[in-house]
């Protein structure tokens, strides 16, 4: 990430608590207001933070160096506030923030993905969001926000959203895929890619499968007919990515020539010149997202809500997106003619994604890795 050492930093602690959900252990890969006084508008901030420092949880590499450019300098120039960012993952980010409960958060604000916001819900790290400190908090697509909700209360702001579909070599595989029963192709076999259910992808796979047959993955009897089908084509994964590194390494290498993948990250690889295409499949695409969240017991609350004011923002939040080839929770977003042709994006774009229901299917994803690991092995 090209940033200075101000704002890239490993974080405040060096030991880390090793507690936590399966949930919170799960590998990752795809906002705002002031103070009472002084209050934001127009997605600024207005008010003199100078001398204050943000800690925000960022992913790092070109997600951070976006995130940098769209948000942290013109944030930085108009408050005079420092912005660190730590890199890592949700899972990083959760287990830390375990590790100081009770005590001065380790950061301001986190960015979180649906598959850990119930444990860091429960566990009281994040806090309640108040969404009348939020400037363009009723601008944000609906949906999105639904996703940072537990029991009815609204705890993230949502940032950026990714479409979990179908990648696929263009030059190796002779149709493209429309649907997801179409990775379990027989013309496939020895060539697909197939993550475990440590990896979001792999639920995220997993519940699509189960959405193209109609059913539902928090339905057990559901889950069993979509595992009777992966059964069914058990020798013909080639690889089993874990992260977002090696699903693109399997694709580029001709390890996998079909495989499950995001959305942005696929499109990257494509306008890099690689010979890979993308499917959002006809029974739907299974949605992918990182909303950020204001830590609970954080001294720098009235900073972390001006910050999210930047966050939500259609003056900033298009630079973001064209950055990292994902689409932003505003609905008033404009992008660029490039961007908005190949990324579904803004009102109805997410209305037939399937979300998959971590507050139901948390405790049940020990039991499913073991399944998958009989059949993969």
């Amino acid at each position: 990430m090209s940033t200075t050492t101000r704002r890239l930093r490993p974080g405040r602690r060096t030991t880390l608590a090793v507690a936590g959900t399966l949930a919170a252990t799960l590998t990752l890969t795809a906002c705002g207001g002031g103070s009472d006084d002084d209050a934001a508008t127009d997605g600024g901030a207005d008010g003199d933070f100078t001398g204050q420092t943000l800690t925000v949880a960022a992913y790092a590499g070109s997600w951070g160096e976006s995130f940098t450019q769209a948000f942290v300098d013109p944030f930085e120039e108009a408050t005079g506030a420092t912005v660190e960012l730590v890199p890592g993952g949700p899972a990083d980010w959760v287990t830390a923030l375990r590790s100081s409960a009770g005590g001065e958060p380790v950061y301001d604000l986190v960015g979180l993905t649906p598959n850990v916001v119930p444990s860091a819900v429960a566990a009281g790290i994040v806090a309640e969001l108040d969404t009348d400190r939020v400037a363009d908090f009723d601008d944000l697509n609906p949906i999105l926000v639904e996703q940072s909700e537990i029991d009815g209360a609204n705890y993230g702001v949502p940032l950026t959203v990714g479409a979990t579909g179908i990648a696929y070599r263009t030059d190796l595989v002779p149709e493209a895929p429309t649907d997801w029963s179409d990775l379990l192709d027989p013309a496939l076999c020895g060539h697909i890619g197939v993550s475990p259910l440590t990896f979001n992808t792999g639920v995220e796979f997993l519940a699509g499968l189960i959405n193209e047959n109609g059913g539902s993955i928090t339905e057990a009897a559901d889950v069993d007919a979509a595992f009777a089908e992966l059964e069914g084509v058990a020798d013909c994964a080639s690889v089993f990515p874990t992260d977002s590194t090696s699903v693109e390494t399997a694709l580029i290498g001709g390890d996998a020539w079909a495989t499950a993948h995001w959305d942005g990250r696929t499109f990257v690889q494509q306008n890099n010149g690689e010979p890979i295409g993308y499917t959002y499949p006809a029974s739907g695409s299974v949605g992918a997202l990182t909303s950020y969240f204001v830590t609970e017991g954080t001294p720098n609350e009235d900073l972390a809500y001006a910050f999210l004011n930047y966050l939500a923002s259609p003056d900033y939040q298009p630079t973001f997106s064209e950055g990292t080839w994902y689409a932003a929770s505003n609905d008033t977003n404009v992008y660029s003619e490039e961007f908005a042709a190949q990324i579904n994006h803004g009102p109805g774009a997410y209305d037939d994604f399937v979300w998959v229901d971590y507050p139901v299917i948390t405790p049940q994803l020990g039991d499913l890795q073991a399944r998958w690991q009989e059949i993969f092995g």
